[in-house]
């Protein structure tokens, strides 16, 4: 995969910079773990909000 520079500023695309700052969290977040540890750490999150969701519907 490329890395591409960034042709954006903060003040240019205000959108597109917190969409790099989001990802650059993740991937200082995730760094050192295994994809199994990722995805396992998704499903946990992802199943979590979703009981959270269902419990409000109800």
């Amino acid at each position: 995969m490329e890395t591409y520079k960034n042709s954006y500023t903060k003040d240019e695309d205000r959108l597109l910079w917190e969409l790099h700052e989001i990802r650059h969290r993740l991937q200082k977040k995730r760094t050192g773990k295994s994809l199994e540890e990722i995805n396992r750490e998704a499903f946990e999150r992802y199943y979590s909000w979703q009981k959270k969701r269902q419990y409000r519907q109800a």
